[in-house]
């Protein structure tokens, strides 16, 4: 690939030069010069795997919306059509004394409106993304553990009436089950043949074998930490492993028809308050970063944009400081991973600015120098 832009460079340099960042890999697209833009510092470049973790739902939003263009589930079908009453989903959501089990729908889980408890991160109300795995502590679960740490932890609200989405990773991993069940393959089969595949990727898969050591361990703080084992445990909810590359040829399969009718993207609009400034759809996220939090990094920016708000983005952040984007204003895709476990607000920082840097032009000078990968389109199903 051509030598990166220095401006792009050098805010990955930044973090690659403190002790909390062991490597950084971001790539993007600009749609309207048609340029690839891949970045890599330190220990990752854009061709390392890496976890993609909370991103990993987009993928499975995608075969999700392959299965409704096909006829073989619908949005608001409750998800027990799929998975039979089974011993196992009783009392699974009970508030106040009742069973809603079987009013949640494909999408209460999607839209993460469900009210089931969070297996993961366990007290709701006190959340936080620093979790025994910032601690390197390995730990691993099977399914049924997640329908009964979930219900162990108790509902938080009737499916569909709260008003903010109430994000829980119980939600995917139940339609990673339905998934399954629906098409007669396990999770990793399905993504191969009906993303990977697809896609043409060849360095993303679902991450299934402890002994697997090929992407880049997490850093929590100024430490590296090893825990295979329970990234072998999320699966649908975020047990992808990918690189920037790859990435990037998914998010933009994922916005422009490449892997479903786009046609169906404003229905998956309908936008939940979640954690500020992010707010929740039908499996993807919005992120509207106001002007007051972006100024810090737009001090030597010229005087007409320093207090415009930051780009909007769609698509899906994850824990460790992945990111999987799309800027429709700006134009510019952009996906990879700051790889810091206990920073979560650092990726997105980050894709701000280099989203900003390349739709307002800044690299164009470089790239003359320089050289520039083109980007063709990802290849057509």
């Amino acid at each position: 690939m051509g030598r990166a832009p220095k401006r792009l460079q050098n805010i990955a340099d930044r973090l690659t030069r403190t002790s909390w960042h062991s490597g950084v890999a971001m790539s993007l697209y600009d749609r309207a010069t048609g340029r690839e833009y891949h970045v890599g510092s330190g220990a990752l470049d854009s061709r390392t795997p890496y976890f993609a973790t909370g991103t990993s739902k987009l993928y499975t939003t995608a075969i999700l919306l392959q299965l409704i263009e096909e006829g073989k589930v619908g949005f608001d079908d409750p998800f027990l059509t799929y998975l039979g009453r089974d011993k196992k989903y009783e009392e699974l959501l009970v508030r106040e004394g009742i069973d809603y089990t079987d009013q949640v729908t494909i999408r209460h889980l999607m839209s993460h409106t469900s009210g089931f408890g969070d297996f993961f991160l366990y007290k709701y109300q006190a959340r936080t993304l620093k979790h025994a795995i910032g601690d390197g502590v390995d730990t691993a679960w099977t399914f049924d553990e997640v329908l009964q740490r979930s219900r162990s932890h108790g509902a938080v609200a009737v499916p569909g009436q709260s008003p903010k989405a109430l994000y829980t990773d119980t939600n995917f991993h139940i339609l990673g089950r339905v998934i399954e069940t629906i098409e007669g393959e396990n999770f990793g089969e399905v993504l191969q043949r009906r993303i990977i595949d697809r896609l043409g990727l060849s360095s993303t898969y679902l991450y299934c074998d402890p002994s697997d050591a090929r992407p880049i361990n997490f850093m929590s703080k100024d430490r590296e930490v090893r825990v295979p084992r329970t990234m072998t445990s999320f699966q649908a909810d975020g047990g992808i492993v990918t690189t920037s590359r790859e990435a990037l040829i998914f998010i933009r399969g994922f916005f422009e028809g490449y892997l479903f009718d786009k046609r169906i993207l404003p229905h998956l609009y309908q936008w939940r308050p979640m954690y500020f400034p992010t707010e929740y759809g039908i499996g993807l996220m919005q992120i509207k970063v106001p002007w007051w939090m972006s100024l810090p990094h737009r001090l030597n920016a010229p005087p007409s944009r320093l207090f415009k708000s930051a780009p909007r983005t769609l698509g899906h952040m994850g824990l460790g400081g992945s990111i999987c984007l799309y800027a429709p204003e700006a134009g510019v895709y952009i996906s990879g991973t700051v790889n810091q476990l206990l920073d979560p607000a650092r990726a997105v920082v980050t894709s701000i600015k280099m989203i900003e840097d390349v739709a307002y032009g800044k690299c164009d000078e470089e790239l003359r120098r320089g050289g520039a990968s083109l980007a063709g389109p990802p290849p057509a199903q």
